[in-house]
């Protein structure tokens, strides 16, 4: 009988112990259950435009103007070598100046390729599937499910340029969706579905010189114009 007793409390602590599997089981059964209704899905790999794109973003949004300081401090730096007499003092100058200047214009692409030889997902070529239902979405790697947003006022940030989505959720996870990589549903017409579902606003960030100045130059009309 002790030994019966014994058996059983193992396995309802085996049972216990399994509760995380079992919940991630249910989403799983969820998200497949819903696959007829999917309205939205993205089918992608963390290759390198996807890296590259994830990189600029943050440059753009996180850390913008960094790139055009690091371009005026090397030149100001630098341009002291032209009437430095002392050998030694030029050639520093010069090398610190250079240095700024690189990194200013291929920061870009080191970090890409640090990125590169970090990153397990790119390494293994991982393939993600989003999905996205009237009511939730589910995030699938190599056909696996490791996320899912139950409501979509989950989502904190959604922005978008020319060739990508980019989306922020609760709980710090960010993923990148490439439009050309829907496999389903119209991707025009995505940020008006995540628009309603979440009311956050989808924020445009050019991604060359021209949009950028664009926008700027429409943001000060807006809020110049306010008072004529």
């Amino acid at each position: 009988m002790k030994n019966t007793a014994r058996k059983n409390v193992n396995k309802n602590s085996k049972k216990k112990g399994g509760g995380d599997s079992a919940a991630n089981e249910i989403k799983k059964q969820k998200a497949r259950s819903k696959e007829r209704d999917v309205l939205y899905c993205v089918k992608t790999k963390r290759d390198a435009a996807v890296l590259k794109a994830y990189i600029t973003f943050t440059y753009r949004v996180y850390h913008p103007g960094v790139t055009a300081r690091l371009l005026f401090f090397g030149i100001i730096i630098a341009a002291p070598s032209i009437i430095i007499t002392q050998t030694w003092l030029r050639i520093l100058l010069l090398s610190v100046g250079a240095i700024l200047i690189l990194l200013g214009l291929f920061r870009q692409n080191i970090s890409l390729a640090m990125t590169k030889k970090n990153d397990a997902d790119y390494q293994s070529g991982a393939d993600f599937t989003y999905e996205f239902t009237d009511a939730d979405a589910s995030f699938y790697k190599n056909g696996e499910i490791f996320n899912y947003i139950s409501k979509y006022k989950d989502i904190m940030a959604f922005y978008y340029d020319e060739d990508f989505y980019y989306l922020a959720t609760g709980n710090r996870d960010f993923y990148i969706l490439p439009k050309s990589r829907f496999t389903t549903g119209d991707p025009k017409e995505f940020e008006d579905f995540i628009y309603q579902k979440s009311k956050k606003t989808c924020r445009w960030i050019p991604n060359n010189f021209r949009d950028q100045l664009k926008k700027r130059r429409a943001y000060r009309q807006l809020t110049g114009g306010s008072g004529k």
